[in-house]
């Protein structure tokens, strides 16, 4: 049997590479990080670069295979080593799934991440005066569906666990450091999620300090 070998790579603060990282604790596989400084060049060296030729992260290389995208990587991760209980298979209950996931990245994400380009990066990205307002407003008005969801059921996507609940966490976390408010189901949603006997592992294999 050939000897597993899964690295993930990241930058040297959070991202979204923390979500592949999570899942890899909570599918209980070994596994390591490697930590890259992108305002030192290193995600452009020409090395990284032949891993993944966009230069972003996260990339996931297993056993010498490179593959990018974090969803993409999560639902990969699922498929090949057990973690199918973590997509549901019924018809219904995976349109919910989907759902959740397609709302995340179109109506949530796009804006977090115009907001944020707009603001703490707007000396790069050089947005016209007033897109971060408008961008967080309507983060926050399309988090009151996420809230109704919440309100009905214990996760985003029904009564279980799921890939969707590890993108979530990022999302709410992400808008609640640009925003500074989040409804309290969602602050009792992300505690519930810190519960995890996975979680706390992550936290500190992530922890770009170390």
């Amino acid at each position: 049997m050939d000897t597993l070998s899964l690295t993930v790579y990241a930058y040297t603060f959070r991202s979204r590479a923390e979500r592949v990282i999570w899942l890899l604790e909570e599918l209980h596989l070994p596994y390591s990080v490697q930590r890259l400084d992108r305002f030192k060049g290193e995600t452009r060296s020409k090395e990284f670069l032949a891993i993944n030729p966009a230069g972003k992260v996260p990339v996931l290389v297993h056993n010498g295979k490179a593959f990018t995208e974090s969803l993409a990587i999560m639902e990969y991760l699922a498929a090949e080593f057990d973690g199918q209980r973590f997509i549901p298979q019924t018809p219904q209950a995976n349109y919910q799934y989907r759902h959740a996931l397609s709302y995340g990245s179109t109506e949530l994400e796009a804006y977090l991440w115009l907001a944020e380009q707009s603001s703490r990066l707007n000396r790069r990205y050089h947005w016209p005066n007033g897109t971060h307002e408008r961008a967080l407003a309507m983060a926050e008005q399309n988090m009151g569906t996420v809230y109704a969801w919440l309100q009905q059921q214990p996760y985003v996507a029904g009564q279980a666990f799921t890939l969707a609940d590890i993108y979530y966490y990022h999302l709410l976390s992400w808008f609640e450091q640009i925003s500074g408010t989040l409804a309290d189901v969602a602050s009792s949603y992300l505690h519930k999620l810190e519960q995890r006997p996975s979680f706390p592992a992550c936290v500190k294999n992530s922890d770009a300090s170390k």
